[in-house]
């Protein structure tokens, strides 16, 4: 119970930002490198499923695309040069994720002790959250605010590539964030 109390407070706190702000974006050699590397890191869906366990709010069930449409692959060690995000401090598990075509994650919520960012390789996606909806395209990096219920879909023929990213929740990354707003 008290866990359940302490989390639902941090969600109320991140709730403070917007559900995503645009940090910047990337250039397309940057991208080729990406993409180029994506082939040899291997799948890694379950290991995306145990870091959401004993979240409130976040738990995978049968009805979650991870392994169907949706596949995860963690990138150990990656230090990109994405100059927008080089201010920010603590960023930690980096993955690629791959969305098939027209397909979608379905509303949730993410983990309220990191903040989230996604940055765009190949195609675009619709993220939705607290009613607004952003078209998110190749080349973009954004914030994505964990606390607020969100969905994406790829409504494209084409499989949208993204890697996925955490920051940690600290003063310095937030001033940064208010920045942006």
């Amino acid at each position: 119970m008290k866990k359940d109390i302490k989390t639902l407070r941090q969600y109320a706190r991140l709730r403070k930002l917007p559900e995503v702000i645009e940090l910047g974006s990337i250039d397309q050699s940057l991208i080729e490198d990406c993409l180029e590397l994506l082939p040899s890191v291997p799948v890694s869906n379950e290991r995306a499923s145990e870091a959401r366990e004993g979240i409130y709010g976040v738990e995978h069930d049968n009805t979650t695309p991870l392994g169907k449409t949706y596949n995860q692959r963690h990138i150990d060690d990656f230090i990109p040069a994405i100059k927008c995000l080089e201010n920010y401090i603590n960023t930690y598990e980096w993955r690629f994720a791959e969305l098939q075509p027209q397909a979608s994650i379905p509303k949730h919520l993410d983990d309220p002790y990191s903040y989230r960012f996604i940055v765009m390789l190949k195609g675009t996606h619709n993220f939705s959250a607290n009613n607004n909806t952003v078209t998110m395209s190749e080349g973009q990096v954004w914030f994505v605010n964990s606390a607020y219920h969100h969905s994406v879909y790829n409504n494209n023929d084409k499989t949208r590539i993204a890697i996925l990213g955490k920051m940690e929740v600290n003063e310095h990354n937030t001033g940064l964030l208010r920045t942006r707003t």
